[in-house]
């Protein structure tokens, strides 16, 4: 199920490739990460993206028989990772769409789309949850920016937030703007940071992980 941003409640296929720019995946290399590449992420991210967590899949074609011998019914993938941009190709993405899948991609906006993808390859929905300062992100567009509160806040990303693709919503061309509390130790300061930030700047809204409240991977 996804979870978050725009799509919450929606099922989901999730494809996570293995690897990321700003942390190994390994517990012993939290601290050293985040001074290497100047990201908060490393100290607090708990996605499992190691090659010891992963299947191996050798053509695009194997991943989308994988994918509809899971679910044959759905007709919704998301790339994630890590960083997703570092492995995805126009060749995975196509195979999914011309599989029929729409396909998203989470991203941390480090990777351009035109330095990783083929032109006319691209996915369908992009969601762009950024990890260094905005001066340092690369990506053209997204559909919508996810900030995680407290150590990202939408004052550091006034420009950045320029580049989302508006969507109609209620006859207005609304950005997607999201701010999502930190889940572990600091959930509760992070739930209260989100709240006021959203009050603060009303063109942003809180995001929850619903997948966590309906206790669903």
């Amino acid at each position: 199920m996804q979870g978050e941003g725009f799509w919450a409640g929606r099922p989901a296929l999730f494809v996570r490739l293995v690897g990321c720019n700003l942390w190994s995946g390994y517990e012993d290399t939290r601290a050293d990460d985040a001074a290497r590449t100047g990201a908060d992420c490393p100290l607090w991210c708990d996605t499992n993206f190691t090659k010891q967590d992963s299947t191996t899949y050798e053509t695009p074609a194997a991943v989308v028989q994988a994918m509809r011998t899971l679910a044959p019914a759905l007709d919704f993938c998301v790339l994630t990772g890590g960083e997703p941009l570092l492995q995805a190709d126009g060749a995975l993405i196509a195979a999914l769409q011309d599989a029929g899948f729409t396909v998203a991609m989470e991203t941390n906006g480090t990777v351009a789309l035109a330095d990783a993808l083929e032109e006319g390859a691209w996915p369908d929905w992009i969601t762009c949850s950024p990890k260094l300062p905005e001066g340092q992100l690369s990506l053209e567009h997204f559909d919508e920016l996810k900030l995680v509160v407290p150590d990202y806040v939408p004052a550091d990303y006034a420009a950045f937030a320029e580049r989302a693709r508006v969507h109609p919503v209620a006859d207005e061309a609304r950005p997607l703007l999201w701010l999502q509390p930190e889940d572990g130790p600091r959930l509760q300061d992070a739930q209260e940071q989100a709240v006021a930030l959203a009050l603060a700047h009303p063109a942003w809204r809180v995001s929850t992980q619903t997948h966590k409240v309906l206790n669903v991977a």
